[in-house]
């Protein structure tokens, strides 16, 4: 058996720890370009909720209502919604009625409501609602019947 010289054998073990320093610290570099290149698409946790605000203006200006007013969306990505009344600043209250859901989706065709809650002026937030089944949504408000909104749900 060969005997290795101390010194040269305390270099061996320095170049080995370098080399798997560097080796750590590239997989950690590949790891990083892989998420960044395919991001985690995974329903775990709480879905991406999308926000459709009532314009302020809306209960007196009939160009105005639901911004956006037509959205699709995926199954299990970003299928919940959340409406934002930017109009109660002025005292409107606004409804969300869906007049049309896709058949399996369980959900009325009644809708949420702004209504004076006391301590609060008015609400400002609807929702979230989750719509669970692919297919089309279409809604308006009760008090502002040009004001209407169409989502897609789609797998």
């Amino acid at each position: 058996m060969e005997t290795v010289p101390p010194a040269q054998s305390k270099e061996r073990g320095r170049r080995i720890i370098i080399v798997l320093i560097v080796a750590v610290v590239a997989m950690t570099g590949v790891a990083e370009a892989f998420n960044y290149l395919s991001p985690d698409t995974s329903t775990s946790g709480t879905p991406y909720v999308v926000t459709v605000f009532i314009v302020d203006g809306s209960a007196t200006n009939k160009s105005l209502g639901f911004s956006p007013s037509t959205l699709t969306l995926v199954l299990g990505y970003n299928n919940t919604v959340q409406w934002v009344n930017e109009d109660a600043t002025k005292g409107a209250v606004h409804t969300v009625i869906f007049s049309k859901v896709p058949l399996d989706s369980n959900i009325t065709t009644a809708g949420l409501s702004s209504s004076v809650t006391p301590g609060i002026p008015l609400d400002v937030y609807y929702g979230p609602v989750d719509l669970p089944a692919p297919g089309t949504y279409v809604y308006h408000c009760y008090y502002d019947p040009w004001m209407t909104g169409t989502i897609v749900v789609k797998i």
